[in-house]
């Protein structure tokens, strides 16, 4: 029951990555899943699963606003993201797709996740020096996916 109703929580999510490539060599063009006036700006940076772990200071490429990002003392970011695909106990080709944020710095980030140019978006509290994880969404034999996330300041 459990797997039946999260395969129907997350039909909006898989209707709207239909459209989106799964090679990683795919030049994609971004845009922002910022939403005036909420404190969510700047460029999103970018995270997957099939990629080498991207530095901490690796921006989506494109025109737009500055990237964004909390700094502790020594100038280096505060929030570490990556992502990755935990498949279900009940049927191994089913995989939730999560995302990890760890803060390295005192204060709390509020940060926004998204697939890869999708608008339906997950929003994440990290407290400070702690760990964060949220389940971006659940895919039927997909273990490879991209994420954007968006600093709040």
């Amino acid at each position: 029951m459990n797997v039946l109703l999260r395969i129907l929580l997350n039909a909006a999510v898989i209707g709207g990555l239909a459209g989106l490539s799964s090679a990683p060599d795919t030049a994609v063009a971004q845009t922002s899943p910022s939403v005036p006036g909420s404190g969510f700006g700047g460029r999103p940076q970018v995270g997957g699963t099939y990629q080498p772990r991207l530095s901490p200071d690796v921006a989506v490429t494109g025109t737009g606003a500055e990237v964004q990002r909390h700094k502790d003392f020594s100038g280096k970011p505060c929030l570490s993201v990556s992502g990755s695909a935990r498949p279900f106990a009940t049927n191994p080709k089913l995989f939730d797709h999560v995302v990890y944020a760890e803060n390295g710095c005192p204060k709390a980030i509020k940060i926004q996740v998204c697939y890869l140019q999708a608008s339906g978006c997950v929003a994440m509290d990290v407290p400070g020096y702690g760990r964060k994880e949220a389940v971006l969404g659940t895919m039927p034999s997909q273990k490879d996916f991209r994420f954007q996330f968006v600093e709040k300041f």
